[in-house]
């Protein structure tokens, strides 16, 4: 019950999330769920984690590079919107890919974070509705400069996204996969980001 209460949360947010950025069409009740999901701190019981994952709230440009097999890469365009929601008690962020080449249409995902105390980690929900999956990930902070969020939902593979060299107005994300428990990793993809300044 919990879990499909959380998924509900999550497709709610990313609908009020394309509602705000024009992409569909706002209604009046589209406009109550935005106003009402989102918030405009985190919440204070957070504290010290506040500065975890609330250093990346904001708009950003990107540049999605992605490895095949065969060792070529592919570079596309996006952005990527990050806010607190839920009271400031979670934050959700929006990945958009614009469309390119044989593709018409952009993807969009979003993931839901959020602390548990009890762990003392940050848990999150991945969702990907156009192919329809959902992953759950554990992140955590290394050092001051990175960020790791893991899973074993993708296939038997182990997955692993690094927020790495976050700085003010620019960060990194490598995704990677490991099929030996952890012992070494291979890239799959790699984002550039730039903060998004308000003209």
């Amino acid at each position: 019950m919990k879990k499909h209460f959380a998924l509900w949360l999550i497709a709610s947010g990313l609908s009020s999330s394309l509602s705000a950025a024009g992409d569909v069409p706002a209604t009046a009740s589209s406009l109550n769920l935005t106003t009402a999901l989102k918030a405009t701190s985190p919440h204070p019981t957070l504290a010290d984690q506040t500065q975890v994952l609330g250093r990346l709230v904001g708009s950003w440009d990107v540049e999605y590079t992605t490895f095949a097999k065969d060792g070529t890469s592919s570079l596309r365009t996006g952005e990527f919107i990050v806010e607190w929601v839920m009271d400031g008690r979670a934050i959700q962020d929006l990945w958009i890919v614009h469309p390119s080449g044989d593709r018409k249409e952009r993807e969009v995902y979003t993931d839901l974070h959020w602390f548990d105390a009890k762990s003392r980690t940050w848990r999150s929900a991945f969702v990907d509705p156009e192919h329809g999956s959902v992953a759950r990930f554990t992140g955590r902070p290394v050092g001051n400069d990175r960020y790791v969020l893991e899973t074993p939902d993708f296939g038997s593979n182990q997955t692993r996204w690094s927020f790495y060299d976050i700085r003010r107005d620019t960060l990194a994300v490598r995704g990677e996969v490991s099929n030996d428990e952890g012992k070494t990793w291979k890239l799959e993809s790699e984002y550039k980001m730039t903060r998004r300044r308000a003209n």
